[in-house]
């Protein structure tokens, strides 16, 4: 069975997915202009002590950074978002032990040509392994294979250090852009920058924005690498952006209901100790919620609920909305009594009673869209689906404690329950 659903919650959510788009390709371009600020207010700094202890210090700091942002990945298993950072840790230590001489000597030329052959396939490839915790085989290697890769293109140099030294001379002699980069190198690093917007935007992972940021900021360093201290400011960038967007990640896992994508009982508890003065809680039910996923199956519950959501977002007038848990909602109004929601409520509980549900048959929907579209009115012959809720609310009027407030609510939706359902009731 397929859920087939009216544009209105089409529109906020292509609203909603264009804003998260936005938001993961601004950050990695704001790390990279801090990063740009920060190298220029050095610079214009006059030298003498105090300026010397600050480089020291801003050498330093990508290392702090990318092993904190290595620690946030593996204690919340990230398996793939550790291994790039983990895999930049590696790149940036490689800089700073390797390529402080010029690059025509050796091993740095091998050293040089190597990496930015494999950091921009590296990246392409983090880009499209799918989510691993760090126990499984392919997260094993995820985080292991930057190490791993370090250490044989050690022992090969060692054992034969004219390895690769006639193609990375030729790398260097045949640069682009006026840059340090071979044509092969810049077309990598472009590929790469262009996979990580597609996904950027396909996707829209935190993920993906990491290693946009990652394939930018690593093609300026390695592209004019011969400015001064360029390495440590652009790889401080990358690890300020791993460490925000694993942090993001984190706080969206705890504060966030997945199905539904709005805030869980978590966020409804951290939102209600914020509260100061009037306010009321509403506690929404979806009716007969067990018969339909009987009925229908699971997934067109998950989707039921995730349309109860959107509707809760879209119609709430200034009200918030979090998953309580299973088909319970609860909407959370600073500000306003019981008797200044009642009629939002009343509105909410029309909107999802008269939005239909048109249960779809799977096996007869028309491969071409065109085709679905005209035969989208015969569809509704299958089966539609009515939802319902029941309401209870209660303010902050008589008892300011939250929890007080809340079992008032609950009481109230029980009242409505018992009452036929798909009604509002009032503590």
């Amino acid at each position: 069975m397929l859920c087939y659903y009216k544009g209105s919650i089409n529109k906020e959510a292509l609203l909603q997915s264009m804003s998260s788009i936005i938001m993961r390709l601004a950050v990695p371009a704001i790390c990279f202009a801090a990063a740009l600020i920060l190298r220029n207010q050095l610079l214009s700094m006059a030298p003498g002590n105090s300026t010397e202890d600050l480089i020291f210090l801003l050498l330093q700091l990508p290392y702090i950074l990318l092993v904190l942002a290595a620690v946030l990945a593996l204690l919340s298993d990230h398996a793939v978002e550790a291994g790039a950072t983990i895999g930049i840790l590696c790149v940036y230590w490689l800089i700073q032990s390797q390529l402080q001489v010029p690059l025509q000597t050796q091993p740095a030329a091998q050293i040089f040509y190597l990496i930015n052959l494999l950091l921009p396939c590296l990246l392409v490839g983090l880009a499209f392994m799918p989510e691993q915790n760090c126990r499984q085989p392919l997260g094993i290697a995820a985080i292991a294979l930057v190490p791993v890769m370090v250490i044989l293109l050690a022992r090969l140099l060692a054992f034969d250090p004219n390895l690769f030294l006639a193609s990375a001379q030729q790398a260097l002699d045949n640069s682009l852009f006026s840059s340090h980069l071979s044509a092969i190198s810049t077309a990598l690093y472009l590929v790469a920058f262009g996979v990580c917007i597609g996904l950027c935007i396909y996707r829209q992972q935190p993920l993906e924005s990491s290693l946009l940021g990652c394939t930018l900021m690593s093609y300026i360093t390695f592209g004019w690498i011969h400015l001064s201290n360029i390495s440590a400011f652009m790889f401080t960038g990358i690890g300020v952006l791993l460490s925000i967007n694993l942090t993001g990640s984190l706080l969206s896992i705890g504060y966030r209901d997945e199905l539904t994508q709005i805030g869980n009982r978590r966020a409804l508890k951290q939102s209600a100790k914020t509260l100061r003065g009037s306010y009321s809680v509403a506690m929404v039910d979806a009716d007969y919620f067990k018969k339909i996923n009987d009925q229908y199956g699971h997934d067109l519950g998950d989707q039921a609920l995730r349309v109860i959501a959107g509707l809760l977002r879209k119609t709430a007038d200034g009200g918030k909305a979090f998953r309580y848990g299973g088909e319970e909602f609860c909407l959370l109004f600073k500000g306003k009594s019981k008797q200044e929601v009642i009629d939002t409520l009343e509105n909410i509980r029309q909107a999802i009673a008269n939005y239909d549900m048109v249960i779809r048959d799977k096996k007869h929907r028309p491969k071409a869209s065109k085709q679905g579209e005209k035969r989208r009115g015969a569809s509704r012959r299958n089966g539609e689906l009515r939802l319902t809720v029941s309401i209870g609310v209660a303010s902050s009027d008589s008892s300011g404690q939250f929890e007080q407030v809340l079992k008032k609510a609950d009481k109230a939706l029980y009242r409505a329950k018992a009452s036929g359902r798909n009604q509002v009731q009032a503590a």
